[in-house]
This record gives C-alpha cells, structure tokens and sequence, in this order.
C-alpha cells in the first residue's frame, strides 16, 4: 500500500468516525500523524508490517482495548505503551522483543497478551507462554524480599534481605550439555578431555546416562555446565526422550572406525531437542584419518548444526578446538541468558545441597513458600527450568503429584537397571515386580540406594513413560523386550480396512512401544512381539494388526471384522497423539491402494483432490487410475452414529470430565467437511489433539 492509499484509508476511517481499523498486511514502514487523530478507535490491528518502532504519539489512542503489533521488526517496547490502561487485548507476537518491561503490569485491564515468536529472556518464554496472569507473578517476584533460609539445630531461621533494587535479579548462566551417539564411540573419554582428566583406553562403556560438572574458565563470564553423558546401547534409545531437554546444547560424537548413523542421531536430537543447537564431533581420528561426512548436505538438512569438530582423545588432537567451539556455542544457548529472580536461586540452592535423590511436592511448596517464591505459575515454572537444567527430573504430564525426582542419576539407573536385567530379558519382557528387590540393590557405582518404598513409584514412573503395563498386580510387561519372532496367529487379512504411517526421515524406537502400552487392554491374548501385535475391540468386535518396519520406516495397520473402520479411525487417533509427542516428527498417513497394498496414497493429497473437485488419483509408479472418492470411502466415517462412538472411545481414552465431553461434542457438531464426502478426519484429529493437550497443561 502507497503512502497516499494509507492516508486515504485513514481519512475515510475519521470520516466515518470508526471505532475499528484494520491497516494489516500493508507494508507500513512508519505511522503516518493522521492516525494519531483517530481518537475514537477501540481496535487497531497493524500486524504483519514492517515496524521497527512505535512513535509516542500513537499512545495518545487511549479508547484503544485491542492492539495488535503482531508480525513485525520490534526490539523494543516505549514506555508510553503502557499509558494504554484501557487494553484488554494486546498482541506483540512475531516481534524481536527481548525484554518485556515490569511496566506491562499497570495495564490491569489486560486479559489476553501474545508474546509468542519473540527471543524473550525477561521475562522467561516459559512464563511468557502462560499468559499475563504468570507474568504480573514473575515481576512481583522480583520485586519480594529474598528470605534466606538458615537452618540449626532443629530451627529455622528466615533472614529477610530486601533488594537494593526493587526487580533486581540475575542470569542464569547456567546450561545443559547432552553427549549422544551410539556405543563406544568416545564420549566418556571426550568429557574426560574437557574436565582436564587423563585417556583411559579401556574406558567403560556408560550404562545409563553419567553427569558430571564443569565450570570453565570463559575469561568474561562464568558458567555452569552440566554434562550429559548418554549410554549408546540401542535398548536405551527408547528412553532417551525423557531426559533430552529443549533450550540445551547438544554434542553428537561419531566413532571414526565406523560407518555412522549421523543423520538417525540427528532426527533423534531434532525429535526431542527442538531447535537446539548441535556440534558434530568426528571422533578417534587417530585410528581413521579420510573418515568424514556429507556436511553441506547435512548443513541443508539440520539448521540446528553449528559445526563439525575432528577430535582424538587419544592423542589430544582437536580437543582444544573443540573446547573453544563448545564455549563459544554455550554462550548462544538461550538457557544462559535468561534472568531469574534471587528467590529462584535460593530455592535451587536448596534443593542442590539436599542429600536424599527426591522430594516430595509438599515438601518443595515448603522451600518455594519459605524463599518467598509465590504463585502456582511461578513455582511449577522454576521446576520445570531445573529440569531443563537437569537439577531435576520433573514431567509436568505425568499424574504422579506425590514426588520431584532430584537427582537425575537415581531414576535413571533405576530404570536401566530394570530394562537391563537378565531376568526381564530371559522372560521376554515380562517384569515379576517381587524381583526388584534384587534387580535394584545398590551397587558400588551407586549413588544412592532404591528403597523397597519407591519400588511401586519407579514402575509407576515406567507406566507414565509408557514403557511398561500391568499384566496383573504382580507382574508387568516392557514391550521394547518382547520376543523378536512374530507368533503364529491367524488374522483375515484379505478382507482388512488397510492404513499406513511413513515416517519421512526417522522412526522413533518408541513409538510402537508406547502404541502397546496405550493400547494394552485391547491386546488379544499374548498375540505380541517386537514390532509387532493383534488387538481385539472389546466394544465393537474388530480385531487388527499391526507391525513395524524399522528399514523402511512404516508402520502398517490391518483392520478386520464388525465396526471395523470405527476400530480403525481409533488406532489412527492414538498412533497420531504418539506421533504429536515429538518435535518436527515428519508422518505420511497413506491409505493403501485395495488391489496393491505395497502402493500407498497419501490421505492428506487426497482430501485436496476431493476439495478440488478431482476424482482421479494415480497411485506413485503405476498407470492406473483410482477413484478419489472411493479410496477416502475406504477411511472415511460412513455415518454420525459411527462418529459418536469414536468420541466416546476418544474421551474414555484421555479420561476426559464432563467438560471434555462438553469440548469433544462440540468439535463434532462443527463438522470439518470436504465437499461430498463428510468429515475431514485430518482436521478433526488435528482439533482433539489441541484440545486435550489443552486439558493437560
């Protein structure tokens, strides 16, 4: 839009004596003083421009109770914003805001702020995500006196420090580094080169994960690092989910002698880390010089790589150059920079200098209370940070409220222990829970012990994770150990409803594990193994099948018998939740041609087709034409009764309240349509899935 259409628009706006404007998607580079004239407006929407900044004047709007600055090049917030005290609504999204100033509060009025897209350090995203309710807590946090908490012989005494500042506060400076690749290929030994210690040929190879810390000495500032050191063991992969945190910075170490698996470890930390940022090592180059990788390509495949290092830990060589880049990226971590306030320091403090591995959430409220740390938001905001730490293990999904876990190393082992036993292995998975007293007793390289009185806590712990079920009161299954060999089973799969997931790049180890948990109630006898099992629909009567292909990365879905595609539209559901727990996880959902399944469409291509009007679809490879509406026919909902019971099953599944039903009803009478063929199951899906991770934050 020209300058001249701009003040046109603003002019017909004054004459007409609108309340409301809407100068979005205009190009607008600055605001010309003829809007500032506008005093009658209550909603202005300016978003998606190119505003760097906002002139004083445009502050003289004071009827404004909707602002939207939304999508545009703002570093910076002026004071005379916040005379605005009429806001209810104010939209700062997609901007290169930093800090967000204490003076947000004085708009009391404020309901709704969003500050999503923006490299926020103050106040924490974390605290930004929660809304302005979590924000107004933080500030008047760091305006409290720090109480800090010296304890004799049996009392307590509370010293109250006031600040010198009333939002004093501090950075962090303190960041995660995570250590993965597979078995033996050095990483032990290349903490051991940063921490200054002596090569160990004969290192042995981690078994669950190893921390350790470092201070460097960076000259300019000083940091904490927490190192991260994970076992490879192929068995263990499944687990690394829990522990691999955003906002950390990641080391991927490659065994020069051998072919590496650089980009499944790279879908791996993408797949839990997020954006983190990565640095490559190519290890023990001392035993293979030419070893090397496609680094351009992997560079346009995996923004987050911020450089290949060649190292040898037996000889030294590149360790320094390694180290230097190592502190050069921690320095970028966004972890590093964030600023706490001093009450959140003491309660880290605290919860660091306990001797016991875990503590129990009364117990935590207590330390948060007694430093002055006020406010739910604020207290499940700081523990969620010490996870991403790694100070502790904490999992805001899980429903297990009694315990925060504070020493990582403690559940870790626990659960390697259990998973590692010869007894569960030789069993085919099946766990006797009256044998944990020997799997879990303490070792030497034990830090601390597994009372028989958290025995139930750990397997809980497994079941939330879903990595095991209850097969009864004494015994449970950890799918990931099952038998290799798929059982004898007769199952029709002539006549079968047929479904695929293609996972583009990498599928996760987990996923088909936690499929069997999730579902284990459906399973049909002990029709189970590896990458592989046979449910039966207790409500409907259908039976399915289905398996993993790890090579080819797909997952294939057979479905037989009465209300079959009801079953169906079930395991579709649940497999997509699964997926939607992991970041940038690319999935094809394909249905399979009737007459040759091994040829697939993608289900997404073919609603487009259907709303285009199209009904002609050639399948990748072959001549033939299919019928659009017939191959979504083959998936699709046939009528409402059938919908309906899918809810229910859905809202069963997730536990959902009256509310949940409430939410699930309205998604269905929203219908979601594609022109002549019903419901749109992709974005149907896509809703009850915002909805119930809605439910659980």
């Amino acid at each position: 839009m020209t300058n001249e259409e701009l003040l046109k628009k603003i002019r017909r706006a004054k004459a007409s004596r609108a309340t409301a404007l809407n100068l979005s998607k205009k190009g607008i580079t600055g605001l010309p003083p003829e809007l500032f004239q506008l005093t009658r407006l209550t909603v202005l929407n300016l978003s998606n421009n190119q505003l760097a900044t906002l002139p004083p004047e445009l502050f003289q709007l004071t009827n404004l109770t909707e602002l939207n600055l939304g999508g545009n090049q703002l570093t910076a917030l002026p004071p005379d914003l916040f005379e605005l005290t009429n806001l209810t609504m104010l939209d700062l999204s997609g901007n290169q805001l930093t800090i967000l100033p204490p003076e947000i509060c004085q708009l009391t009025k404020l309901k709704t702020l969003y500050l999503d897209d923006n490299p926020l350090t103050s106040p924490p995203p974390e605290i930004a995500q929660k809304g302005i309710a979590a924000i107004r807590q933080y500030f008047a946090a760091l305006k409290e006196p720090v109480r800090i908490i010296i304890r004799g012989e049996g009392n307590v005494f509370i010293h109250h420090h006031h600040h010198s500042s009333p939002a004093e506060d501090q950075p962090l400076n303190e960041v995660k580094v995570l250590l993965i690749g597979d078995g033996a290929a050095g990483k032990t030994s290349l903490v051991k080169q940063l921490l200054g210690e002596a090569f160990d040929q004969h290192e042995d190879t981690t078994h669950g994960i190893s921390i350790r810390g470092w201070q460097p000495d960076t000259g300019n500032q000083q940091i904490k690092v927490n190192i991260w050191d994970f076992g490879g063991q192929e068995i263990m992969h499944a687990t690394h989910q829990f522990f691999l945190s955003k906002r950390s910075l990641y080391v991927l170490v490659l065994d020069g002698r051998k072919d590496e698996r650089a980009e499944y470890w790279l879908r791996h930390i993408e797949s839990f880390g997020g954006d983190s940022p990565v640095l490559v090592v190519l290890n023990k180059q001392d035993t293979n010089h030419s070893f090397d990788l496609d680094r351009l390509a992997l560079l346009r495949k995996f923004p987050g790589i911020k450089g290949f290092c060649r190292t040898s830990c037996a000889d030294g060589a590149g360790i320094a150059r390694f180290r230097d880049a190592l502190l050069k990226e921690l320095a970028q971590v966004p972890m590093i920079g964030i600023r706490w306030p001093q009450s959140w320091f003491a309660v880290k403090q605290r919860l660091e200098q306990m001797p016991q591995p875990y503590i129990s959430c009364e117990e935590y409220g207590g330390f948060c209370a007694e430093a002055g740390v006020a406010g739910e938001e604020n207290r499940e905001t700081l523990v969620d940070f010490l996870h991403d730490l790694g100070v502790a293990v904490h999992f805001r999904e899980l429903e297990l409220k009694d315990t925060h876990v504070l020493d990582p190393k403690w559940v870790t082992a626990a659960v390697y222990k259990i998973i590692n036993a010869k007894q569960v292995a030789d069993s085919g998975g099946i766990l006797d829970i009256s044998s944990l007293t020997g799997i879990l007793r303490r070792q030497a390289e034990d830090a601390h012990d597994f009372p028989a009185s958290k025995h139930r806590y750990i397997i809980e712990l497994m079941k939330q994770f879903e990595l095991c079920y209850d097969l009864d009161k004494q015994r449970a299954l950890i799918p990931q150990l099952l038998p290799v060999a798929e059982p004898d089973f007769s199952f029709d799969y002539a006549s079968s409803l047929q479904f695929a997931f293609l996972y583009e790049d990498f599928l996760p180890l987990s996923v088909l594990p936690r499929f069997m948990v999730k579902l284990h109630k459906d399973i049909k006898g002990e029709q189970r193994w590896r990458t592989g099992v046979v449910l039966q629909d207790k409500d409907g009567g259908a039976q399915a099948a289905v398996k993993a292909d790890y090579e080819k990365r797909r997952i294939s879905l057979w479905v037989s018998g009465p209300r079959r595609k009801e079953y169906l539209h079930f395991l579709w559901y649940s497999l997509r939740e699964i997926n939607a727990s992991f970041e940038k996880l690319r999935v094809r959902e394909r249905v399979p041609m009737p007459d040759d399944p091994e040829r697939t469409a993608d289900y997404e291509t073919l609603l487009k087709h259907a709303q285009r009007g199209s009904d002609i679809y050639y399948a990748e490879g072959s001549d033939k034409e299919y019928s659009v509406r017939e191959l979504l026919g083959l998936v699709q909902p046939e009528e409402e009764e059938e919908t309906l019971r899918l809810l229910r099953k859905i809202d069963k599944q997730t536990d959902a309240d009256e509310t949940g039903t409430e939410a699930f009803n309205s998604l269905f009478e929203l219908k979601p349509n594609i022109a002549g063929i019903g419901l749109n199951l992709n974005e149907w899906f896509r809703r009850i899935l915002a909805f119930v991770k809605q439910k659980r934050k």
